[in-house]
């Protein structure tokens, strides 16, 4: 028994490490996490799933590459022209064979579009003209709300879009970036400001090179799941995207890791930067002594713990469920009807460059002549569309919503 004592003191430490964690977060019965994520499979209010979505629905015609196993070097290599690549995150980690790929990838004529409290400063310092006399330097204000808004007149509109970082129950100061004025200058082949917020701080420029463009938005968190949702939000969200031309699209999630763009560093084992962080080495060293407890008291079991096999789950399904519960509580078809218009607006918008926000006869022709579709099928669209703004007043029916969708949907299938 004596002999026993030190294993069964060690296991009180941990059970009581394990009670203490437990309890102290016991009286958390918030249905949210509201830490910033980015990431593309959370539907937490900061990650981006509900972006990726989106943009994966809204390309028809071409494929939607979502990469979340290999570096940007592998991916890229194999895309052909017309593609939009796409990141968003806390930084964008690239080696500098990632780096070579993306530039080759911008100067053959396609876009990057890059939204990081991080800027990638390596890869803009290889891109930046020095025509304005200093380098791009970001910096950062801190406000509960700020508005943001577009120069370009045809994307400007008169209210702006306000946000606010929302954390739990309140709105809470934020961090918001932006890029200092001396980056600017008159020259058309530098930096070019497309957005801003209160006034004067561009948090949305673009650096042309070769025959492409890299798009820079400084402050992620607009594109998380939180704002999308709401409609003005999107509209903002829509209008950034519209700057993008390309048929296909690659979505990066790999870059956000920094160890696993960089196999040839002499840090690029998992465990160096692990163990370089205080708290994630102290948790590493405390997981381990509880496997090491855990393998101890289990040794001498008879059988193995037979696992279970857990069903196959349909996720299209389960994203499908979840966008519906946000308007279930109110059951508006009459906002699904507008959101389906403006995703059909954004779609001919990217890929015609065709603007119709008040349908004329020339752009109907314009647009049936641009996309091989018939222009009685075009017109009947709008014509559903102003039959559902007509009856605005109140809530429009199930019956009306079927009519739009399907319209749309047979551009869709149509449209070359």
């Amino acid at each position: 028994m004596k002999n026993n004592r030190p294993l069964i003191f060690g296991l009180f430490i941990v059970l009581a490490i394990v009670l203490v964690v437990y309890f102290a977060n016991s009286g958390n019965t918030q249905r949210y996490q509201w830490n910033e994520n980015h990431r593309a499979d959370s539907d937490q209010p900061y990650g981006v799933l509900f972006l990726r979505k989106i943009l994966e629905s809204n390309k028809p015609k071409g494929s939607f590459i979502f990469n979340d196993k290999k570096p940007v070097k592998e991916t890229l290599s194999r895309v052909t022209t017309k593609t939009d690549y796409i990141f968003i995150g806390q930084s964008l980690y690239l080696d500098e064979a990632d780096q070579d790929t993306l530039l080759h990838f911008i100067e053959n004529g396609n876009d990057v579009f890059v939204a990081s409290i991080d800027p990638p400063v390596a890869l803009m310092e290889r891109i930046y003209n020095a025509e304005c006399t200093e380098a791009i330097t970001l910096d950062g204000i801190k406000l509960t709300t700020v508005n943001m808004n577009f120069y370009n007149n045809g994307l400007r509109t008169e209210k702006g879009y306000y946000y606010a970082y929302h954390y739990f129950d309140k709105d809470e100061p934020y961090f918001w970036n932006f890029v200092k004025g001396d980056a600017f200058c008159d020259s058309t082949n530098a930096i070019a400001a497309l957005g801003y917020f209160d006034n004067d701080h561009v948090n949305f420029f673009r650096l042309p090179y070769g025959n492409g463009n890299l798009y820079i938005h400084t402050n992620p968190l607009v594109f998380t799941n939180y704002f999308v949702v709401n409609e003005k939000k999107l509209e903002y969200v829509t209008s950034v995207f519209s700057h993008l031309n390309g048929k296909h699209m690659v979505w990066d999630e790999v870059s956000k890791i920094p160890f696993l763009n960089n196999s040839n560093d002499d840090h690029s084992n998992p465990l160096y930067y692990i163990l370089q962080q205080p708290a994630l080495k102290y948790a590493w060293w405390l997981m381990l002594l509880t496997v090491f407890l855990y393998l101890l008291f289990v040794a001498k079991r008879a059988q193995r713990i037979v696992p279970v096999l857990e069903p196959k789950t349909n996720t299209s399904l389960e994203f499908v469920n979840l966008i519906s519960s946000l308007y279930y509580q109110n059951g508006n078809h009459l906002d699904m009807a507008r959101k389906r218009m403006k995703y059909f607006q954004y779609f001919i918008r990217s890929k015609y460059g065709i603007h119709i926000q008040t349908p004329t006869d020339d752009l109907v022709m314009k647009l049936a002549e641009k996309s091989k579709v018939n222009s009685g099928d075009i017109k009947l669209i709008f014509d559903i569309n102003a039959a559902v703004e007509k009856e605005s007043y109140y809530n429009i029916t199930a019956h009306r919503l079927e009519e739009l969708y399907n319209a749309i949907e047979r551009f869709y299938k149509q449209c070359k």
